[in-house]
């Protein structure tokens, strides 16, 4: 069964706090340049508001402070996000065949011209 696809719940607890450190760092890096709105297409919006308002509050901090925090305090809207949008992840935690850039990337692309 190497094969198969894990989700975020199936990971141990070691593989998903990786997968949580590795989304908030895209997650806060897109905050920041203000385009999240890939991931809006999911029904998050209540995640993305708690979290959203923690890193606004915080903007004063380094990406290093803030990925630190996020996870301590938002670590449950962070997994809901993951959970919703339902990729694949390896046994270490790292997405399967894909990086968040890639991800965000193609997302981007399968956007439909003129929208």
């Amino acid at each position: 069964m190497p094969n198969a696809d894990l989700k975020i719940t199936d990971l141990d607890a070691d593989a998903q706090q990786q997968a949580l450190i590795d989304f908030a760092k895209f997650y806060i890096r897109h905050f920041r340049s203000n385009d999240l709105e890939i991931l809006s297409q999911y029904k998050v919006d209540y995640a993305m508001n708690d979290i959203n308002h923690y890193l606004y509050v915080n903007r004063s901090f380094s990406p290093a402070e803030l990925a630190a925090g996020v996870l301590e305090y938002k670590r449950e809207m962070f997994l809901e996000i993951l959970k919703t949008v339902d990729l694949a992840y390896n046994a270490d935690g790292r997405l399967k065949g894909n990086t968040w850039k890639a991800w965000y990337l193609q997302e981007y692309a399968a956007i439909a011209p003129g929208i």
